[in-house]
């Protein structure tokens, strides 16, 4: 019997695994960050293709053994290439890396074949299988834990009412003088003009003089108290200091719920507001906003809230059938895309984006140019509504990957290096356009003059190169207001973004609220956890003087 075990342990059975791998690997890496449901897909047609590659290899070489290194060989190859391009190569051609690696793995595979005659690769069967194994069972260890989390913290929040509340029942009040309509547009990772002229060497006084031409007031020398989206805009909407997490959730769905159902919101909501909140895709739905609304190919998706078990149903436009989701799951991305952009098909995808479209009735991915586009044509419906409405926008862009050149074509995924480069650039200079399309819609559109907040919720590390932690200089942001005239607004110096709306709403609604210590903090690099944290005030107090 023992005897039966060791010679089976000997079969090379290492190919599959080493397929396998890769997925597993990814999945575990980004578990809640991804359709769970995709990966057994990506896992079945990853060792299909193992499957076909070994027989038709064997079928020529007629060795077991070299058949394997081989098939092994050229599976990492494959599953590898798109991820140690965006490591290590992003700044050069993805065609050229691509060619550069199949002709490594040609070239190893000739090698390969020259030991065909070489018993050494049967004695190698077995470590590499037993390897192979261990390196699997590690990811499924690590997946088993991170399910059991997982699993209480929905529990938790299934039960937790004061997560998930009911919508005010306030009497809704028409746009008008006393309740103008409130934009709050998000444009991600835009930094000041001050840090694009001195660290990129980028001219954007004219896109600033346009706001300015139209009223708005810039926010001198703003700077974000975390240089992270979530923390940041958790501490914008709540109006405080996000440090810690006191709840059984994990940091991501506290801080993306804290922003959904914010206290900014709920102030609103109780003064008669219609609360809109354009999804990025980054974000939960609100469960407290009148309108949660996605983008896809066929339209916009109306997003409903159920409250106790968190369901969301996709009440979609007419052209398009039906669903509904998890609301652990709403935020999440393609795994099969995620997954090809880290293979060789990450050169297709890239070239051609709709190529690997899988359901056109699936929200866009947060980074596609159409979400973006989709968005900002949005605007027209807003603002045609009779309803005070508080907007909440969030949009992705100057926020890397490039995916726009100067004029407005969409051009292949562009993750520009840190040091300024010509396409995030170019892009910048058509984003800035459509911004001020959208905002001369609101302006031009609105019976009453309303309050806009453009302003990022981090800067950028673009324009700056050091050696550690890039995190450190994401706190220097673009932020412009526009207020009625019959109002006035005096920006406090220092001034960091947790003011906001004490500042805007005291001189709106005379609100009376206390303004908070400006205090920035570090975010950790680990993106799962963003309440790791080390305050830096002090590092930069020069910044807010």
């Amino acid at each position: 019997m023992q005897g039966y075990l060791l010679k089976t342990l000997h079969i090379p059975f290492y190919p599959w695994l080493a397929g396998a791998f890769p997925i597993i690997h990814l999945y575990t890496v980004n578990y809640g960050l991804v359709f769970d449901r995709e990966v057994p897909i990506a896992l079945f047609w990853m060792l299909a293709a193992t499957t076909i590659c070994y027989i038709v290899l064997y079928a020529a070489i007629r060795n077991l053994h070299v058949t394997a290194m081989i098939t092994t060989a050229i599976s990492l190859c494959f599953s590898l290439s798109g991820h140690l391009y965006s490591l290590i190569a992003e700044r050069e051609s993805l065609l050229v890396w691509t060619a550069s690696a199949s002709i490594l793995a040609a070239i190893i595979v000739s090698e390969l074949l020259k030991t065909r005659k070489d018993t050494r690769l049967e004695q190698l069967a077995l470590p590499l299988n037993l390897i192979a194994a261990a390196m699997i069972l590690m990811q499924v260890i690590t997946l088993v834990e991170l399910n059991s989390n997982a699993f209480a913290d929905r529990l938790q929040r299934s039960n937790d009412d004061g997560a998930i509340a009911a919508k005010e029942t306030t009497t809704k009040s028409h746009d008008s003088g006393a309740r103008p309509d409130i934009y709050f547009i998000v444009p991600d990772g835009y930094p000041s003009d001050t840090w694009l002229q001195s660290a990129m060497n980028f001219d954007n006084s004219a896109f600033t003089e346009a706001l300015q031409a139209r009223g708005f007031v810039i926010a001198p020398h703003a700077q974000s108290n975390y240089g992270s989206t979530l923390p940041s805009l958790a501490s914008v909407l709540n109006m405080r200091h996000f440090n810690a997490n006191p709840s059984a959730f994990s940091d991501l769905d506290y801080l993306r719920l804290a922003i959904s159902d914010s206290e900014v919101a709920r102030y609103l909501l109780q003064r008669g507001y219609t609360y809109v909140h354009l999804l990025s895709r980054y974000l939960f739905p609100s469960p407290i906003a009148d309108i949660n609304r996605d983008f896809s190919v066929d339209g916009p998706v109306e997003i409903s809230m159920e409250r106790g078990d968190l369901r969301v149903a996709f009440a979609e436009t007419a052209q398009t059938t039906g669903a509904e989701t998890n609301l652990r799951y709403f935020h999440q991305r393609s795994f099969l895309t995620l997954f090809i952009q880290t293979t060789m098909l990450e050169i297709f995808a890239n070239q051609w984006p709709d190529l690997f479209l899988i359901d056109s009735r699936r929200p866009y991915d947060m980074y596609s140019p159409h979400r973006f586009l989709d968005t900002i044509d949005e605007i027209n419906r807003i603002v045609a509504m009779p309803e005070a409405t508080f907007t909440f926008v969030h949009l992705l862009k100057p926020h890397r990957p490039v995916v726009f050149d100067e004029h407005g074509n969409i051009i292949r995924k562009e993750y520009s290096s840190y040091d300024g480069t010509e396409p995030h650039l170019a892009e910048l200079k058509f984003i800035n356009r459509k911004f001020i399309e959208m905002i001369d819609t609101i302006l031009e559109g609105s019976p009453h003059q309303p309050v806009i907040i453009f302003q990022a919720d981090h800067g950028t590390t673009n324009g700056y190169v050091r050696n550690h932690n890039r995190r450190m200089i994401h706190f220097d942001i673009y932020s412009a207001y526009f207020i009625p005239d019959r109002y006035s607004l005096q920006i406090p110096q220092p001034y960091t973004t947790i003011n906001t709306f004490p500042l805007i709403l005291n001189s709106v609604f005379d609100a009376g609220l206390a303004f908070s210590e400006n205090r920035l903090f570090e975010v950790s690099t680990d993106t799962r956890s963003p309440l790791l944290q080390t305050e830096v005030t002090a590092t930069f107090a020069n910044w807010l003087n």
